[in-house]
Formats: C-alpha cells, structure tokens, sequence
C-alpha cells in the first residue's frame, strides 16, 4: 500500500571499484538529472576529486545502481596539469535535449559537458578564484548561476549563441566581504540567495533585463543586494535553500537547520525597487576613535523590516566545514527535509506533518531531556536582537561496483525518531528528525543529498568514497496528493 508519509530506507552502500583514487576518493556534490519524464529510471551525478560520475538508480535485486559514464579532470580541460578537486555540479540541457553538466570546483573555471558524447562542450572564464557553487535557474536550463572564492556571485548564459560573452551579470560591490560558498534560486527565477564565510545571507534580484546583457560586453551589475542579514547565524554559511518563500540555511557548528522568513517578503508581489544601500558610518569627533571596518553588518530589507526566525532541526554530530542538506519539494507530495552528519548517520524530517501539528507543547511524557536543555543554552548564547528575531514581527557507468548487503542489519541501522508529537510554538525548539538511518561498518562524512524528481529515491555522498542509496515506496510511487477543496 502507497503511504505518502513513508519516508526513505537503506538500499544500498556503494564504493566505486576502478582505481585507488576512485574507491577512496571524497564525494562533495550530487544531484538528480531534473529533466527525467515521468516512468523514465532517475539519473544522478556524483562530483568530487578529479572524478564525475553519471549513473541510474535501477529496481534490481542484485543492484542498485547503473554507471552511464564517467569523467576525469583530464577529460574536461586541454591542460596536462591537474586543476583542483571538483566541488559542485548542476545540471542543463542543451537545445537538442542532450543533458549537460556544469562543474566547478578548485579552478577558477566551469567545465560545462555533454553527457551523450561525454565531450567537453565549452569552459566558462571569469572568476578569480575557486568556485564554490552552482544553481541553473528553474525557469530557464540556458541560465547558472555561480559564487566564488573571489566573494562575487556570477550570472551566465549556457546559450551557444552568447559563447563569446557568456557573463549575463555579476552581484559585486556591496554584498559580500569574504568567498561565498552557497546560492540557491527560488522557483520563479526572479530571486537568488547567497552565503558565505562572512556569516552574511544576501537576497540578489534578478534583474528583468537580463536578457539584453546576454552576448554583449555589459553584463548587468548589481552592487545592492535586496536583503541582507548577518544575524541568522553567527559562524561560517555552507548551505542556503529555499521552502516556498521562507528560507532554510545551515553554519558550521550550531549543529541546526534552521527556518525563517524575511518579513513582508511575499513572491506573488511585484519586488520593492531599489535594493537598499547601506548607511554609511561617518565620524564627526576631535579624539580618536575606533570605526567598525564593515559599514553593512547587521540587516537590512528592502521589504521593511527584518526576519523572523521559526524553527530549527537538529544535526547533532556536525562541525565540518562545507556540508549541504537538501530539500525534496515537488508538487502533491510531502516535503522532506535530509542532512546528515560526520557520523555516518542520515536524518529526514517531513515538513507537511509539522504543519500538521501546529503550535503546541510536546504530548509525550518523557521529554527529551537533552534536546531541551541544548536548545535553552542555545538560546541563552544569542544575542538578544537575534532572539527577538524582528522589532517589525509579531513574534519576533564502466566502474564495477561493490554492494553492502544490509537486509539483515537494517532492523539495527535505522531509527524511526520521536514517536511522540512535539510542538514547534518555540524557534528555539531543536526539532529531532522524524526518522534517521545510520550506515553499518563505515564512520563517514555526508557531504550532500539529492533527491529524483518523483521523491522515491535519495542519495547522499561524502567521504571513504561511500556512495549512499536510499529509496522508499518500492512498489511504485503513490499518487498526487490533492488539496482540500480541489
């Protein structure tokens, strides 16, 4: 029987055979093919070291995975010389229908490659330093997006014709101060978030020009982000996402997810105009004084304002640095949240059935002690204008692969979660997942998660070379959701 609320099992644990760097080599980055029509078997792409590469999640007892091809840094440049370890990919299409990837990493340059004739299609040229990452525009496969170890965020097109002039515009100046190493879209394209090393999330526009910049020798400048705070979170940003219109975001060491939303932001409204600047700092005294290098600390929104915190989800057991969760969110389906951590250990949590519960106090008799007392420290440790949240709020494949059988132990490697109801009236709650999976015989980081575009299959890589399989709902995936009233 097809439970929407069934959230994903173990399949398989992978490590790809070939060579020594390749059975050991750190996985940074996955994701889905999100081009797959429905019936068709998900296609993912893994991206770390010198390595990309290209497989298919099959229903076969003997495996779970097919490799449709593979990529080495050798393959995508004309150089002898090794460029850096990959970091990011992001997927496209050309205007054939092949599927193309878009890779970066310690280069200063993005590899864009055709996976059909698995030929280096063009190389992106721009940016100073490292690129950290990358987001193609949901509305538009031709536009990516990408930020750097050079504190810029970087707009490109993919269109053949624009091949000679592909910076469609840079977000510089008066955004960020440090390497920025997160971006996401919003699903109207209109929007791109971005975060970095300076602690600081900004809200880029994109600007509804843009298409006239494409192929020329002007790419848009946006020296103003939107929005900008640097009191969400008071350490190192590695990963930013969207949940409609609020915002998701992590830092290294706080051991959370957390949830919020910008107040008055509201996409099915036209954008404020313009960005706002920041108050210049000026000193008018006869003594010495002290001037804060940064004039732009702090929040400022062009939608009046600040931010309102909401909830936060627990990830015990997580300080490295450049870790990303991932979010599946399709229409008629529950949404699922999936991070993990440097214990090998994997949680999901479903955002519907928080919904679902509403404000209230937690219905179990024995309380997570724990849980409770590292969220009232956490609380006591911020500063009182985060706590508050808004003065403006109410409340403020040719690899061989090697299988681990994990039938029999999986009884033993997952965990369900609470079984009771907690309430999430508190932003300062720490929410433990509703289910979480801890790998047998490995002790490995997860760097990152991807989603099919169906929900039915997760997969989540990191160190050892450890490709994890996930999957739910194995006799087919159940129907569309309806609303109430529809």
């Amino acid at each position: 029987m097809h439970d929407p609320d069934e959230l994903p099992s173990l399949r398989a644990t992978l490590r790809l055979q070939g060579n020594k760097f390749l059975e050991n080599n750190e996985w940074f980055d996955v994701r889905f093919y999100p081009y797959t029509q429905p019936g068709e078997d998900p296609v993912f792409v893994a991206v770390g070291g010198r390595f990309a590469v290209v497989c298919r999640c099959i229903q076969d007892a003997s495996s779970s995975i097919e490799i449709l091809r593979e990529f080495s840094d050798d393959m995508t440049h004309h150089s002898n010389e090794w460029e850096g370890s990959y970091n990011s990919v992001e997927w496209s299409q050309a205007r054939n229908g092949d599927p193309l990837l878009c890779i970066s990493g310690e280069s200063s340059r993005i590899n864009v490659l055709n996976v059909t004739t698995g030929k280096l299609v063009t190389t992106l040229i721009g940016h100073g330093f490292s690129v950290n990452d990358l987001a193609v525009s949901p509305v538009d496969p031709t536009i990516l997006a990408s930020c750097s170890m050079d504190h810029a965020v970087r707009i490109w097109s993919l269109d053949p014709a624009h091949a000679k002039q592909p910076t469609a515009a840079i977000c510089y100046g008066q955004g960020h101060q440090e390497q920025v190493l997160t971006l996401a879209y919003h699903r109207t394209g209109k929007y791109l978030l971005s975060a970095g090393i300076d602690t600081r999330v900004n809200l880029w526009m994109i600007p509804d020009d843009l298409k006239s910049h494409l192929g020329t020798d002007k790419p848009a400048i946006i020296h103003y982000p939107h929005f900008a705070t640097t009191e969400v979170h008071n350490d190192i940003i590695d990963c930013v996402r969207w949940y409609n219109d609020y915002i998701l975001s992590q830092a290294r060491e706080e051991r959370t997810i957390q949830l919020w939303k910008i107040d008055n932001f509201n996409s099915n409204r036209p954008p404020p105009n313009p960005a706002p600047p920041p108050l210049p700092t000026t000193v008018d005294s006869h003594s010495k004084v002290t001037v804060p290098t940064s004039s732009i600390s702090g929040t400022r929104s062009a939608w009046g304002g600040r931010f309102q915190r909401l909830l936060q989800f627990e990830v015990p057991n997580l300080e490295t640095f450049f870790v990303r969760f991932s979010l599946f969110h399709e229409l008629g389906a529950h949404p699922v949240l999936a991070a993990g951590n440097e214990r090998s250990k994997v949680f999901f949590w479903d955002l519907q059935r928080l919904e679902g519960l509403g404000i209230g106090e937690d219905e179990s008799e024995n309380t997570n002690s724990t849980t409770a007392a590292n969220a009232t420290t956490k609380k006591s440790e911020l500063p009182r204008h985060v706590r508050d949240a808004s003065t403006a709020s109410v409340a403020s494949g040719h690899s061989s692969t090697s299988a681990s059988k994990t039938n029999a132990r999986l009884a033993k490697s997952v965990k369900k979660g609470p079984t009771y109801k907690y309430g999430i009236g508190s932003p300062y709650q720490f929410l433990p997942a509703h289910k979480s999976i801890e790998l047998p015989n490995y002790n490995s980081l997860y760097r990152h998660f991807a989603w099919s575009r169906d929900g039915q299959w997760c997969v989540g890589v990191g160190s050892h070379g450890v490709i994890t399989i996930m999957q739910r709902w194995k006799d087919g995936v159940p129907p569309l959701e309806k609303e109430a009233g529809t």
